[in-house]
């Protein structure tokens, strides 16, 4: 499990730099945007759509992030009413449900991204170059793999160490 562990600190890390990469690149093509329109009356055209992508990768990345530290389900309520001998029980069955359903919309992903190549959609253009529907879509795969396996390490983390992971 060491290995896997590994690997998925480099996958954090990896997402972490992605979230804040996107979030400046939001926010520096947001003011130029902003900018043009109000000096110039213009803009790029292909900013806004790229944005709206950006937003999308940005918040599914987040999503990825909130499940390896299994903050994905709030299930604080129904756990507060349960005795403690169930806790690890229910947190087990919504682990293993929410790589089921994880794996499920993957695959689901996965089709509707094979079909956008497919058809040759194109999301949005940047000059003369088209940027395909399947590439701009492609974070949606990616998210439910990375949400299972997150949730599936998640699964032999150790209570205290990920108390203290959270905490960082």
């Amino acid at each position: 499990m060491k290995y896997f562990f590994k690997i998925e600190d480099y996958l954090v890390r990896g997402e972490k730099a992605l979230v804040v990469s996107f979030i400046g690149l939001m926010i520096i093509f947001s003011f130029l945007q902003l900018t043009l329109r109000l000096l110039f009356h213009s803009g790029i055209v292909w900013l806004d759509p790229a944005l709206r992508h950006m937003v999308l990768w940005t918040g599914l990345t987040g999503a990825v992030l909130a499940a390896r530290y299994a903050r994905h389900f709030a299930m604080d309520a129904l756990v507060k009413f349960l005795p403690e001998r169930l806790h690890r029980p229910l947190k087990i069955f919504t682990d293993i449900f929410t790589i089921v359903v994880a794996c499920a919309l993957f695959g689901a992903a996965r089709k509707f991204i094979r079909d956008e190549f497919e058809s040759g959609s194109v999301a949005f253009y940047i000059g003369n170059m088209g940027v395909q529907g399947g590439w701009a879509g492609m974070i949606l795969p990616a998210v439910f793999l990375l949400i299972a396996f997150h949730t599936f390490i998640n699964m032999f983390r150790h209570e205290k160490t990920d108390a203290i992971s959270s905490q960082l």
